[in-house]
């Protein structure tokens, strides 16, 4: 088998701005008779996720206003890592100034002085992305350039990440796929990415790729060497190789590459960085020989087995402790119709579950974004790999894969204890995770395309459950729906018919109790009335700040309608005072919701009379 060429193609975005279309509906039905839950044994063996789990890549290509605008969405999305570097870029580009030879046509270190070469061009910084990841307070992944950099460089940026406040790096990965013709690589004589008569495999597979493995196992030993000088703490990474059942990511004699790069710079790598792709088909799904939605979904459960081989890998190599990182993931390497359908929702949220589930310390979606839609509208959405669209006009809009990361989230909270379940129903994918907070979440993924499939869940949810569903059905032309509900435990214990193509996430309310009282049973017209009330949640001292949302109505009418709010005393205590525009029979509520506590309400009413004459 050839060595499969991973091509990046450098898609630059160019605008500000997001909005997320996503109608929040109420409302679910829990089918199912009552019964008991099952034991808590899954839950043990569970893994403990890092503290940034889901990531997302960026390019130095990337606006900067384009990250300033997305930081609502993707902190909604539970993003807690950005991985900087932009495929191929990262080799290309010298980050200390801010030098590109991407359009130079031999993509040698020479050519950072020559005409071909950009200045300034990328306008996203190290320090700017650095201000925009602590903005959503994410960790940062670093790519330092090995195809045309040198160890002076990558050791300068582990001094300045390691000296300058907001800028600290998490890991720093030497080079991107450095086990490819398509990748810069000045280390090597006459060597040119995507020539073929200068590719060492394909003069010869077995001695090519010992040449070029041999090569950077040398000289990113020299990287590290420099780089540990600069920071001894450094966590360095150097990337894995797949062998051919990844079908998108495949390298020819990886092995080779992975036993001679682990097994000779073991003592200094932190971890390695695996990039999954399972397919590499470009247009849509079942189109031409491809793959279809349902095939696509389901190709996340071969998950599990590739992570045991690189595990495997890394102790038959000596460092069995490294952690495994997923720097970039996706459908495809090429642009697909995925993003434009449910498909990349199932996708997104099976594949960062199953990685996370099976070791994996952190899962970076690769890209943020790219120019395929520069035209986009929810009604003409093109094939794309981006979780972002970079409309020409207007603002980025999420693409599916987003509403994925959206419900993962739900259970790949940093420092959460996440479990892959055996599921009753093998078309159906089953997780469970224990939240730091106490709380149990579980996310059902139906990757059955056609049909509802029944399930009977396995887990340690008890109580009062909110519920959010996506399905294939929630999704449309106009907009992308999650609706969310309430169950019980109780209510699920027999099972859940999930709808075809769909997920569904369950998680565990606490207890929350609200009190609410008027200092008087009526007030004069035109007085305050004074309302007082406590907030009580289990498990915690209420503290100062918790808003208290309290509506008004005139008594068997929609009149006078208002909403107010109040802020609680540590303890829960708060106090609202409010005056009423005429006489009559007044209720007030109070509200408190929260996706960690059973709503809380409580009533109370009072009688507004005319003034005494």
């Amino acid at each position: 088998m050839g060595v499969l060429s991973l091509s990046r193609r450098r898609k630059q975005a160019a605008c500000a701005g997001a909005s997320v279309v996503l109608a929040v509906l109420a409302g679910a039905a829990w089918p199912g008779p009552a019964g008991a839950t099952a034991a808590k044994s899954d839950v043990v063996a569970g893994v403990k996720l890092s503290a940034g789990p889901l990531g997302i890549d960026v390019a130095p290509w990337t606006n900067p206003a384009t990250l300033k605008a997305l930081q609502a969405q993707l902190k909604a999305a539970g993003v807690t890592q950005i991985h900087y570097g932009g495929g191929t870029t990262a080799d290309e580009y010298n980050w200390q100034n801010d030098t590109d030879i991407s359009n130079c046509p031999t993509m040698s270190a020479t050519d950072y002085a020559a005409k071909c070469a950009t200045h300034n061009v990328d306008a996203l910084k190290f320090s700017t992305f650095s201000q925009e990841a602590r903005a959503i307070g994410a960790q940062s992944m670093v790519t330092v350039n090995y195809g045309t950099g040198t160890p002076a460089w990558a050791a300068a940026w582990v001094k300045q990440a390691t000296t300058t406040a907001g800028q600290a790096v998490a890991d720093y990965e030497i080079g991107n796929e450095n086990y490819g013709c398509w990748e810069p690589n000045d280390w090597i004589a006459g060597f040119q990415p995507n020539v073929g008569a200068d590719c060492p495999m394909n003069k010869d597979l077995d001695t090519g790729m010992e040449e070029v493995a041999t090569s950077y196992a040398t000289h990113a030993a020299s990287f590290m060497t420099a780089m540990k000088a600069a920071n001894a703490n450094a966590q360095l990474v150097v990337p894995y190789a797949n062998d051919g059942t990844v079908g998108g990511a495949s390298v020819a004699d990886n092995t080779d590459w992975n036993n001679i790069v682990i097994g000779n710079d073991a003592a200094d790598i932190s971890a390695v960085d695996e990039h999954w792709y399972d397919f590499g088909f470009v247009g849509n799904v079942g189109a031409n020989g491809n793959p279809s939605a349902q095939a696509v979904i389901q190709s996340v459960e071969t998950i599990p087995s590739e992570d045991a081989k690189i595990e495997a890998t890394l102790s038959a190599n000596g460092d069995p402790n490294a952690k495994v990182i997923v720097g970039e993931t996706g459908v495809s390497f090429q642009d697909t119709n995925v993003p434009c359908t449910p498909a990349g929702a199932l996708f997104a949220a099976g594949d960062a579950l199953e990685w996370l589930s099976s070791g994996a310390v952190t899962v970076d979606w690769y890209p943020l974004n790219t120019d395929s839609n520069l035209h986009y509208t929810t009604a003409d959405c093109k094939p794309d790999e981006a979780m972002f669209t970079n409309p020409a006009k207007g603002t980025p809009q999420p693409l599916s894969p987003y509403t994925g990361y959206l419900l993962a989230s739900q259970l790949a909270r940093p420092n959460a204890r996440l479990a892959s379940l055996t599921s009753s129903n093998p078309q159906v994918l089953e997780f469970q995770s224990v939240l730091p907070n106490g709380q149990v979440a579980v996310a059902l993924i139906n990757t059955n395309t056609s049909t509802a499939e029944r399930v009977t869940v396995g887990t340690s949810l008890a109580g009062t459950l909110a519920t959010e569903t996506y399905s294939a059905g929630n999704q449309n032309a106009a907009n992308t729906k999650i609706v969310s509900g309430t169950t019980t435990a109780k209510a699920i214990a027999g099972g859940i018919t999930l709808p075809r193509e769909s997920i569904v996430v369950l998680k565990t309310l606490k207890p929350s109790a609200m009190s609410l009282v008027a200092t008087k049973a009526s007030y004069t017209v035109g007085t305050k009335v004074t309302l007082k009330g406590k907030l009580t949640l289990q498990g915690v001292v209420v503290p100062a700040g918790v808003t208290v949302t309290i509506t008004r109505v005139r008594a068997g009418t929609k009149a006078d309608r208002a909403t107010l709010s109040a802020k609680t005393a540590r303890g829960g205590a708060f106090t609202i005072t409010n005056i009423t525009p005429t006489t009559g029979t007044y209720v007030y509520d109070a509200i408190y919701r929260s996706n960690i506590y059973v709503l809380a309400t409580h009533s109370v009413t009072v009688k507004i009379t005319p003034k005494k004459k």
